[in-house]
């Protein structure tokens, strides 16, 4: 194997803007985005190498494959997707590594976020880069005929070999079922290791990069003037941020906790309302006054949190920390669509799933508590669409401040 030296290629050979263009993004270094990359592509391809015995999911990854752009990364820094939740890129990226790592996407976020020592959005957005740069390659190979049905196992396999020593240590506590490859598969993937490797690949994460860096540079450098010095450009407004429902949430603005965090917060979002109810002396907590998560989103029918829930999280656990007396119900609710039992099951499995997350992040659980309600106390008409999305959320009640 080359894995090592390929590696060590491909590092030495990415130009610093090329590096720069997506560090620019995740507000990191460049070789902390570098070797977070690296991370997201291992996890991706190990995660798909674990269930490549699944004829029905290599199905669903050959047709999302199939469907992917060729050049996914360049067209999502040049349209700003990266920085936006909502976007396809990234609700994409969710949905291809949902079905790759189900309801451990979260734990697989943590890991990149560890061994990275990035925060879960940013890990979250390197998955994204890593998911979507797997889907455009992969698509690029069915669309070429080297990859197929029948040899993507044995072609994964020999993928993920290459990439393990990128793996994050913490991803071990994934709890995916790696198959076993069929002894005939196995003898077919020793033959193609003579005639192919892993740097074909790398080359074309390689390119991508490159083409990231081309467009860094030229959005990032600007041309001397002749002999008419020219007025400076006005800044261009930020792009609002949307919540899970798509209501405007405002530009970001930022806010400096008691303890010196920063935060990006939309200027319409529930942690700016939060962070209001908590420091006004004249507010004092009761069972009425519930906060609504706006950025939160789960698999459907499920208790899975989606990757871009990450940045809200991270904004209310960085909150709790700054605020330590602060102790908060978590409700989960529902619409009132399907079985009453299994809504109100359901509403609590979600609040279990964001203190879990919390907690993960440094909050502890004695100050948190999950409450499942199920179809009760409706914010909108369960008769519209519109109503029952309002209906399915999760909230907060400041119970000790």
């Amino acid at each position: 194997m080359q894995s090592s030296s390929s590696l060590a290629t491909l590092s030495s050979s990415l130009s610093a803007s090329a590096i720069q263009s997506v560090a620019t993004h995740l507000g990191a270094t460049e070789r902390v985005t570098l070797d977070g990359l690296q991370s997201a592509v291992a996890v991706v391809i190990n995660g798909l190498s674990q269930r490549s015995g699944d004829k029905n999911f290599l199905s669903q990854i050959l047709q999302m494959a199939e469907n992917a752009p060729e050049n996914p990364v360049v067209n999502a820094v040049t349209s700003g997707a990266l920085t936006n939740p909502s976007s396809s890129f990234m609700t994409g990226g969710s949905k291809f590594l949902s079905t790759i790592f189900g309801n451990q996407i979260n734990v697989v976020t943590e890991a990149l976020s560890s061994k990275s020592g990035l925060r879960s959005m940013a890990a979250t957005t390197l998955l994204a880069l890593g998911a979507q740069t797997v889907l455009g390659l992969l698509g690029s190979k069915i669309r070429d005929g080297s990859v197929n049905a029948s040899n993507l196992p044995s072609f994964l396999s020999r993928e993920s070999d290459a990439l393990q020593s990128k793996l994050p240590l913490a991803y071990q506590a994934v709890s995916t079922h790696k198959v076993e490859v069929d002894p005939v598969v196995a003898q077919t993937v020793r033959h193609e290791e003579k005639r192919g490797s892993i740097l074909p690949w790398l080359i074309g994460l390689l390119a991508l990069l490159a083409l990231l860096g081309f467009w860094w540079y030229r959005s990032h450098t600007t041309p001397a003037p002749d002999v008419v010095q020219t007025p400076a450009p006005v800044p261009a407004a930020h792009a609002p941020v949307l919540s899970s429902t798509g209501a405007d949430l405002g530009a970001l603005v930022d806010t400096t906790l008691p303890d010196g965090t920063a935060l990006h917060i939309p200027e319409h979002g529930v942690e700016g309302r939060l962070l209001a109810f908590i420091k006004d002396p004249n507010r004092n907590p009761d069972k009425t006054t519930w906060f609504d998560f706006d950025r939160l989103l789960f698999d459907t029918n499920s208790d899975s949190l989606q990757p871009q829930s990450a940045e809200q999280l991270n904004n209310i656990a960085a909150i709790l920390k700054a605020y330590p007396a602060v102790h908060l119900t978590i409700g989960g609710y529902t619409d009132n669509t399907g079985n009453a039992a299994n809504n109100l099951k359901l509403s609590q499995n979600r609040a279990n799933s964001v203190v879990d997350q919390l907690v993960t992040m440094g909050i502890d659980r004695s100050r948190l508590v999950a409450k499942g309600y199920g179809e009760q106390h409706p914010v909108g008409d369960n008769a519209t669409e519109e109503g029952r999305a309002l209906n399915r959320r999760i909230s907060m009640l400041v119970t000790q401040k």
